[in-house]
Order: C-alpha cells, then structure tokens, then sequence
C-alpha cells in the first residue's frame, strides 16, 4: 500500500504530491527567496531575471519570466520557451509513443519519479537553482541510467525524462517514461528499485518516504503497466491532429508525461477561457528557462519529429 500522500491526475497516473502542507504561510517567504544563491554568478543567469548583479526573487522572476516569454511569443523573429514545448517536445513525446506501440511486439510501460524535499535539514526553504542542483547534478542521471540499463539488460526499450515543477512549490521533479518489448510481461517495479537507490543515495533531500509505490506497479514512484491504459478523450486539437495518423492511440503515461513540460502552463496563462496555473507552476517555469540543466532528456533511440 502506499504511505505518502498521493493523487490522481486526469489520465489515471497516480503520483506524490509535494512534501509539505502547499497552505502553509511560510510559502509566502519562500516566493521572496532569490531565485539562485549567492555562490551562483549571475551571468548564468538570462539578464531578464537578475538586477543590478543579483539574482531576482523567485515572485520577481515569475514576472519577468511571463513577460519576455509573452515579448517572444508575439515576436515574429522570436520563438517563446512555450511554443517550443507545445509544438516541437509535446508532439515529439507523443509520437514516440506511437512509434513504439507499433515497433514492440508486447508493449510494457513503465514510469519512474524522482523527488527531492525543497526543505534544509533545519526546515528552512531552498533555493529553486538548489533543488535544482540536487536532482541533476553530478552523475547522478549517469548513475541511474546505469543501474536501469543493468537491470533490463536483454530488452529492447527507450525513454524519454521530463523535469516539472510542483504545482504547491514549484520545486523540479523528474518523470522518467520507459517504452520496453516485453512480450512475456517479465517486467516488474523490481527493475527499477536498483534506479531509486540510486537516486535515495546520490541526490541530497531525496527521502524513502517520498517515493512510495505500490509493488504490483499500480500506483506510486514507479509505475509499471503490461497492457498500458490508453486514453479515450485528447485533451485539444492539436492532439486529435496528431491522433489521426496512426491507429495507435497515446498510452495514458505519455499523454500525462507530455502535459508535464515546464513551459506549457504559459499557454493556459495567456488563454482567457482557461483558469489561471498556480504561481508555483509559473516560478518552476522560470527556474526551467534560466536551469543549466536539460529539463527534457531522452534515449538515442527517441525518433525526432
């Protein structure tokens, strides 16, 4: 059973929420916390989100964020972070879903999340480039991949990782998303526990209690599904576009996996006929637009559009 706490999202994949209680006023605090800490030289910093040599606040480069990435929306010289993930990540997700569907033989999906506690040991917050830090930095990404490769050695699969921000916090998570031939359904949660003791030993902040999961892969840190759910309603046109050229509908793991990258709640910002995001989606948007970090990585064998 699981022990964190944990939600549902609209395509049925079950995830943890952020560590912490989101109403807690000391939320407020954070949002006046500098974007990067001290020790971090603000020319790694895009200029919009620093003044006079320091680094903007986490509430400042929310604002910031918004309105260059509007600026370069409208430009018609410029390509804002937003369409970029909309029209070119988004749709490649997707079709790499497709693709696999129709070159594995028996399909087996499985999704593995990495988080990390945006709190010091004292309880005081982090900073976004912190947390950031935390949970690419070093070898920690070579280190996983290694202990999944291990591990699946003799199956043919790929994948494809996407960084997001909370929704209470806008602290950066990883989901990474594994399409495998695995025509005698031998692949379990087992596959990957080497992968998250690698990432519970290797990244700071990262605790067992986050990453609960369910053994027979139903729900939790990792995820595994033998006939994987397919979903039955796109959530917009450009999906139904996307759709119409296979018969393979998306499995429900990359439809939530693509609805993740960090730069789309722009869009939902912007358009007057939907609710407003969080302000933590938009804050973790603007630590993804300043990150020296791939916030969207993928195996050799991930097709390009």
């Amino acid at each position: 059973m699981l022990t964190a706490d944990h939600s549902r999202d609209d395509y049925g994949v079950t995830h943890e929420t952020e560590p912490g209680d989101p109403s807690n006023p000391d939320h407020a605090k954070r949002r006046k916390l500098p974007l990067a800490p001290p020790s971090v030289k603000v020319e790694r910093l895009p200029d919009p989100l620093t003044e006079v040599g320091e680094p903007l606040s986490i509430e400042e480069a929310q604002v910031a964020y918004l309105r260059t990435q509007r600026a370069s929306w409208t430009a018609d010289d410029r390509t804002s972070k937003y369409e970029r993930h909309r029209y070119q990540t988004y749709p490649r997700i997707l079709d790499a879903d497709r693709h696999f569907q129709s070159e594995y033989d028996e399909l087996t999906t499985a999704m593995f999340s990495r988080r990390l506690s945006p709190l010091d040991e004292s309880g005081n917050w982090l900073t976004p480039w912190e947390c950031n830090e935390m949970l690419h930095g070093g070898s920690i990404h070579r280190s996983i991949r290694e202990a999944v490769d291990y591990q699946l050695d003799g199956f043919p699969y790929e994948w494809v990782a996407v960084t997001a921000p909370t929704q209470s916090a806008g602290t950066p998570h990883e989901h990474l998303y594994f399409w495998i031939d695995d025509p005698d359904d031998e692949v379990t949660t087992e596959y990957f526990e080497t992968g998250l003791g690698r990432h519970l030993d290797h990244c700071v902040n990262a605790y067992q209690k986050h990453h609960q999961y369910r053994t027979d892969g139903s729900g939790g840190a990792i995820t595994v599904q033998h006939s994987p759910d397919v979903v039955d309603e796109y959530p917009d046109k450009l999906d139904n576009v996307l759709e119409e050229s296979t018969p393979h509908p998306n499995t429900t793991g990359a439809q939530y996996l693509a609805s993740q990258l960090a730069h789309l709640p722009v869009g939902d910002f912007y358009d007057g006929t939907k609710d407003n995001p969080s302000e933590a989606l938009l804050e973790g948007a603007a630590l993804s637009w300043a990150s020296p970090r791939n916030w969207f990585r993928t195996s050799r064998g991930v097709p390009a559009l």
